[in-house]
């Protein structure tokens, strides 16, 4: 990460999953194309990382470290990067 950066939110919905929403959200933190970031699975599990948010009945989050910036993927379908 370079420098402070203002914080990237993204929401993923029909047209995008979460996995894509994660990743474009990141990409635009990073001002480089999708395809430069390292694999999102070094980080965390994308499946998981589904499944939680996905599936979940209930308002909550999941935070994790992806390229140098905590990501948070909320149950409500937004991806902060800071």
């Amino acid at each position: 990460m370079s420098g402070i950066s203002p914080s990237v939110v993204e929401v993923h919905g029909t047209d995008q999953s979460i996995i894509t929403a994660v990743v474009r959200a990141v990409a635009t933190a990073e001002r480089q194309p999708v395809e430069r970031l390292p694999p999102l699975a070094d980080s965390i599990n994308p499946d998981a990382l589904t499944a939680c948010i996905a599936d979940s009945n209930t308002s909550g989050h999941v935070a994790f470290d992806y390229s140098g910036y905590r990501v948070v993927v909320n149950t409500d379908g937004t991806v902060t990067v800071e």
